[in-house]
């Protein structure tokens, strides 16, 4: 995988889960837009490392 694609789509997945996470919590605030972004960032990291390891065994199979 393209490390641009892969970059993508980890900045994609944080910004939809701050935005939904915050929807969710129904406040507004800075606090909690700063909280949220918080967990984005290692929701960010931990998805782009299983969607990196996924696609490199998935080419050795091939």
């Amino acid at each position: 995988m393209n490390v641009k694609k892969l970059l993508v789509q980890v900045l994609v997945a944080m910004v939809l889960f701050v935005i939904i996470s915050v929807i969710l919590e129904k406040q507004y605030t800075m606090n909690v837009v700063l909280d949220k972004s918080q967990k984005a960032v290692i929701f960010g990291i931990i998805y782009g490392i299983i969607i990196w390891a996924g696609q490199k065994f998935r080419n050795k199979k091939e």
